[in-house]
């Protein structure tokens, strides 16, 4: 955690829509991942443990070629194939002109979810008539509710919440894991230092969001809703845009993987979403 503001010194000097691309993300995710990281001539470069096997992430900074270079000579030095992982289309087209040989798959499970915010804050037009039925189902069943921003007060509301959580899609190893992140940034939030608002239904509170804003991006890092509230997730969405999102410096909505989760691709993709981020594993081979 000490290490955010380096991280978000890196990422907002050089702002990407992908949600590896941020600080929150990659702390959150680090013991799952393994995630580390070093910086070479003014550029970051992290390593990462992704489907069993060691990868790492396309540099940020201001010398990739230099990053690249000494990516390569790490792999070489170990004995160990040059493998980078959620690789974008840009930085794929970046590698195919530096390398010669290269392997690239793309995996739809972890591509990102990208929205214009105009069009997921005021849900007009037929194609969103869903999300926006279910937000006014919403507002008739519970009138008194309320959206509030998160602090001090409320944290351990939210961490008891977090606690008694239960997961209604699939369960694993990466769910559990999800729910203990959850309570470490919110245990740890003035260090996260990351945006967030609590969502009340007679004053109980039914569900939280905690995001991060990259750029023109919104990151949506933490959504938790209770389901038993008919159009909980859909309020929780849009009252946390209301909140910090509605002026015009955010264009974009980045909502994150679906990791293969049906119900969580049914949800994600009821909002029309503009760009599916494709992110490629990319394996360097010599010559």
């Amino acid at each position: 955690m000490k290490d955010i503001p380096v991280l978000r010194a890196y990422y907002s000097a050089y702002p990407a829509r992908q949600c590896d691309r941020s600080a929150g993300a990659t702390v959150m995710w680090r013991n799952y991942f393994d995630n580390r990281f070093a910086i070479v001539d003014g550029t970051i470069v992290f390593s990462s443990n992704f489907k069993g096997g060691l990868c790492f992430a396309y540099p940020v900074g201001r010398n990739i070629d230099s990053a690249l270079d000494e990516i390569e000579k790490h792999c070489e030095k170990n004995k160990i194939p040059m493998v980078l992982c959620s690789v974008n289309k840009k930085e794929l087209e970046k590698l195919s002109q530096k390398y010669s040989n290269i392997e690239a798959d793309a995996d739809r499970d972890w591509f990102d979810y990208l929205y214009e915010k105009d069009a997921m804050l005021n849900l007009a037009g037929r194609k969103y008539g869903t999300p926006r039925n279910h937000i006014n189902k919403f507002k008739k069943l519970y009138q008194n509710w309320a959206f509030e921003p998160i602090d001090a007060h409320n944290l351990p509301e939210l961490i008891e919440f977090t606690k008694n959580f239960t997961f209604n899609s699939q369960k694993d190893e990466s769910a559990a894991l999800e729910l203990e992140m959850c309570i470490e940034v919110l245990e740890n939030y003035d260090a996260y230092g990351m945006p967030g608002g609590a969502l009340r239904v007679d004053g109980k509170i039914i569900g939280y969001s905690i995001g991060e804003i990259i750029g023109d991006t919104l990151f949506c890092h933490i959504e938790k809703a209770d389901i038993t509230y008919a159009g909980a997730y859909q309020m929780l969405t849009n009252q946390y845009l209301r909140m910090y999102a509605s002026g015009d410096d955010v264009k974009y909505v980045n909502r994150e993987e679906d990791c293969g989760d049906e119900g969580l691709r049914k949800s994600k993709l009821s909002y029309h979403p503009v760009e599916l981020i494709e992110k490629n594993t990319v394996v360097i081979r010599k010559d």
